[in-house]
């Protein structure tokens, strides 16, 4: 189960092409905010979805232009689509928080230096819960769903932020 596969497969069922202009695609769409996936990834996936015989593939040359592959899903890439949006449905998965690991060690830690790696903590999470207000404001034209999702990180990091305001060392 991937969710880059499900991001890539979406995307070019929308639209056939080539691997650059669907890792554009994804940076303009800011899709790395609320997805795990990077540059390579995008690449990599890409070819063991064609390798799987999920994308048929297409080389075009344009004048003095490099070949460049394109890819479209194919019925085989369609039912592998479907069948992971039925799992996601299902299954959503775990929310793994990596501050988490910080929370757990604090007390390996003189108070004072804790206290402030604490404050530290609380003001990066202010600049994310800051940041994904900005990036919802920015997505006007947007779809509903790509909103949706900006919503539940504009709220998970204000969660996260009063959690952390709340949160005190013991004495």
């Amino acid at each position: 189960m991937s969710a880059i596969d499900l991001m890539l497969l979406g995307s070019l069922i929308d639209h056939p092409m080539n691997a650059y202009e669907l890792k554009k695609q994804m940076e303009i769409a800011r899709v790395s905010n609320w997805v795990k996936i990077s540059s390579p990834a995008v690449y990599k996936n890409l070819v063991q979805l064609a390798g799987r015989g999920y994308l048929d593939t297409k080389v075009v040359k344009e004048g003095e232009m490099p070949e460049k592959t394109i890819y479209s899903v194919n019925g085989k890439g369609q039912k592998h689509f479907q069948a992971l949006m039925e799992t996601y449905s299902q299954k959503p998965g775990f929310v793994y928080i990596d501050f988490t690991a910080f929370i757990s060690n604090l007390h390996h830690l003189e108070k004072p230096v804790a206290e402030q790696m604490l404050h530290d903590l609380q003001g990066k999470l202010y600049v994310k819960l800051k940041y994904m207000e900005l990036v919802l404001e920015q997505e006007g034209g947007k779809s509903n769903e790509a909103k949706a999702i900006i919503t539940l990180y504009v709220r998970m990091y204000e969660l996260f932020y009063r959690w952390a305001c709340d949160f005190h060392l013991d004495q």
